[in-house]
């Protein structure tokens, strides 16, 4: 066996594993077992499908891991349990955003490459954000995966390096539907909060205020990152927002913000780093940022390109907060250091 010919052709065929998993996240395999096991029948007549193409497709499920049988019944793993939403660790959001929008798009690289175009833009011929704003179904499938995604990040390290009481205000720019925000506010009892976002995400980031009992503490602004800010805050965070956007957008936004903040206040930058280095354990990293690329034409980037952005508005990094996969830049204005070379505090486990 040629182990090199193996190795090439599983990563060319990846693509039938993403449709499978995708596919019966769509069907619905997840959570129709989630509570009970069935069989091959009844589980074909459940969800109207074919018994004997269930049942092979079922057999890829079984060695992949995601089911298991007993009995002539089928059961979910705790592999397969993470597909369903029913699941406290849920990553179906995630699954369907991916297998409707991300993998359609990825059919058009070969084409983005070639002309420097985003693939998603050659396939609506709009860009990411200006479809999401006319669909209500993308929106819909967008908006449930970032909200996972930002449920599943822990800000608690943030609550440790500062005075909680001397925290007064907290915008959130770009902040959705509220789940960054209102984790901040819980952690800084006194503040007040802004959410600001474009007007079609108003609802549901009211909703999330409303469940939250902070209506009094928490109002949705209509605004846009692009365009001056007009509040003044003690905390600006920007959580997963640069990557979306190339060096020049990124560079305004931060402008925007840095021409709002006094020396006493404080930017929250949530983002992963690139590696500097290229290694196969740095894989996932670089395929991150081809596909950010291939989405809306944004990037990742390494701390330096960080630093070299922040630095041409006066910004610079004083901490940074180490979390699971992201890290937390914690980002002061001075306009009188002129030296990069500086050294910043590291929190949180390495």
């Amino acid at each position: 066996m040629d182990v090199e010919k193996m190795k090439i052709i599983h990563m060319i065929q990846g693509y039938s594993q993403s449709y499978v998993v995708y596919s019966s996240v769509e069907l619905g395999i997840f959570n129709t077992l989630f509570t009970e096991s069935m069989t091959n029948q009844q589980l074909a007549k459940r969800l109207k499908l074919s018994d004997p193409l269930l049942e092979r497709l079922m057999k890829v499920l079984r060695a992949m891991d995601f089911v298991n049988k007993e009995k002539d019944r089928y059961y979910l793993t705790s592999l397969g349990k993470k597909l369903s939403r029913y699941s406290e660790q849920s990553m179906e959001s995630m699954i369907l955003f991916n297998g409707r929008i991300c993998m359609k798009a990825w059919v058009f690289f070969l084409e983005g490459i070639k002309s420097n175009k985003s693939p998603i833009e050659l396939m609506e011929d709009e860009a990411f954000f200006e479809i999401n704003a006319g669909s209500d179904h993308r929106l819909s499938t967008f908006n449930q995966m970032m909200r996972h995604s930002s449920t599943q990040l822990d800000l608690a390290i943030l609550f440790q390096t500062r005075n909680r009481a001397e925290v007064k205000q907290i915008i959130d720019i770009g902040g959705g539907a509220g789940d960054v925000i209102v984790q901040l506010l819980e952690g800084f009892p006194l503040a007040k909060g802004i959410i600001l976002d474009k007007g079609y995400i108003k609802e549901e980031a009211e909703r999330t205020i409303h469940r939250h009992g902070l209506e009094e503490r928490c109002q949705f602004v209509e605004g846009d990152f692009f365009l001056p800010l007009e509040h003044q805050s003690d905390i600006y965070i920007l959580s997963r927002i640069l990557h979306d956007w190339d060096d020049y957008k990124v560079s305004l936004i931060l402008k925007n913000i840095a021409e709002a903040m006094t020396d006493t206040n404080v930017l929250f930058i949530v983002e992963k780093l690139l590696p500097e280095r290229v290694t196969k354990q740095t894989l996932p990293a670089f395929l991150g940022d081809m596909h950010i690329w291939a989405m809306c034409n944004g990037k990742e980037r390494t701390e330096k390109q960080y630093e070299e952005l922040l630095r041409q508005h006066d910004l610079y990094i004083v901490r940074k907060h180490l979390l699971d996969e992201d890290v937390i830049l914690e980002v002061r204005k001075d306009g009188q250091r002129t030296d990069s070379r500086y050294s910043y505090e590291i929190c949180g486990a390495l």
